[in-house]
């Protein structure tokens, strides 16, 4: 049974909500076969069932402003970089297509992540999300690929040069 928004808000007020975005806590289950690389199922999940509806209870510059600093607190290995990149391109696509409540600062964010992803890209090398992701580089492939796609396709400015 996935978590319920009040069981995130919990964790927001406490000051876990990294915790949740890298699903170390309230973790939105999806069966692995229908999540797909670039738009993983747990992560929209997350944004469409809690996040969202809170901001529009709580107040979205509150709930915003918990997730943009959750994405930068959780960049601390290379699991936090994987999730924070997933978390943000999504949220990129969302924003786009009007279906998030949210305006991500696009000045110093992508920095931050493109910064982190530098720092952890051997790390990236070494993570396994599923069975058979290193004898792909998948991990590391992923994140890259949505940066380069946000990037062409979303205008988003990385502040770094991308491998």
């Amino acid at each position: 049974m996935n978590p319920s928004a009040s069981q995130v808000l919990k964790q927001i007020n406490s000051g876990a909500l990294s915790a949740v975005l890298r699903g170390d806590s309230c973790v939105y289950s999806t069966p692995a076969h229908i999540n797909d690389d670039m738009l993983p199922t747990d992560h929209c999940e997350l944004l469409k069932h809690a996040l969202y509806p809170l901001a529009h209870e709580y107040g979205i510059t509150y709930i915003q402003d918990k997730f943009e600093k959750a994405l930068q607190d959780m960049c601390t290995d290379a699991l936090g970089v994987f999730c924070a990149h997933q978390c943000f391109y999504i949220e990129m696509i969302n924003e786009r297509e009007n279906s998030s409540p949210f305006k991500f600062e696009l000045d110093w964010l992508p920095k931050y992540l493109a910064t982190s992803f530098l720092r952890e890209a051997s790390a990236l090398h070494a993570l396994e999300i599923r069975s058979g992701d290193l004898l792909n580089n998948r991990s590391y492939k992923v994140v890259l690929s949505g940066m380069r796609i946000l990037a062409s396709d979303y205008g988003i400015d990385w502040q770094v040069t991308l491998p």
